[in-house]
């Protein structure tokens, strides 16, 4: 093993942190942290093992979890071969890998946890919401009121193209930051009303929850009466 179990570890939650520093959705810092670890996972079934327990308890973490993540981390957590494991680390490390893995399939089993259907979900409703509020929050106070909007927007235009329904998300929320801080920039506004005014809910599928697409009406609707 090039690692030690705990170095190990941590450079896998180092590396999900780095990706979520560099503004990457859960979603997208956890898809990338596996792929840049996919070489690791096939040095051992000892380093196998701490990445899928790590990847798992970091997606544990997200508002959703993907159901091919799930399938597939269970699968291998199950199917375990413990006595190779006992071969490359500590009766310590060994323990504590167990019991990393036995919390992690007892949450799985908890079906209170959220899935995500949708493998071109990069954005999961309510975090989305929250990035855009996020993000104004630390421009605000250093843009001009009249770029603040365009700042937003160009901050998530790849997010913009990628679904209907993280698109949608933005525009709302930006919308109603625009509205409620008093920002006089009524072409964005009215473009995005425009957009409102045309979006269908039924249009983005599976993509939110029906508690989520509630929700997002009840936005909308608001906007438009306003």
């Amino acid at each position: 093993m090039d690692w030690s179990y705990y170095e190990l570890i941590t450079s896998v939650y180092d590396t999900y942190f780095e990706y979520k520093d560099e503004n990457f959705s859960d979603y997208e810092a956890l898809a990338r942290t596996t792929y840049d670890f996919e070489l690791s996972m096939n040095d051992g079934e000892a380093e196998k093992a701490t990445i899928y327990i790590c990847l798992a308890r970091i997606a544990l973490t997200h508002l959703k979890i993907s159901v091919r993540t799930k399938e597939r981390t269970r699968e291998v957590l199950t199917n375990l071969n413990i006595n190779n494991i006992r071969q490359q680390l500590s009766t310590e490390e060994v323990e504590d890998l167990l019991e990393r893995r036995d919390y992690i399939l007892r949450q799985f089993e908890n079906n209170a946890i959220s899935l995500n259907h949708d493998s071109r979900a990069r954005w999961y409703y309510h975090e989305m919401t929250k990035e855009v509020k996020v993000y104004f929050d630390k421009i605000f106070s250093v843009t001009p009121s009249e770029e603040v909007a365009h700042k937003v927007l160009t901050r998530f235009e790849r997010d913009c193209r990628n679904t209907i329904s993280e698109n949608i998300t933005i525009k709302v929320t930006l919308a109603e930051i625009l509205i409620n801080n008093g920002i006089n920039v009524q072409e964005e506004i009215s473009n995005i009303l425009d957009e409102l005014k045309k979006f269908n809910i039924e249009d983005v599928g599976q993509k939110l929850t029906e508690e989520e697409k509630v929700d997002l009406s009840r936005r909308i609707r608001g906007l438009l009466i306003r």
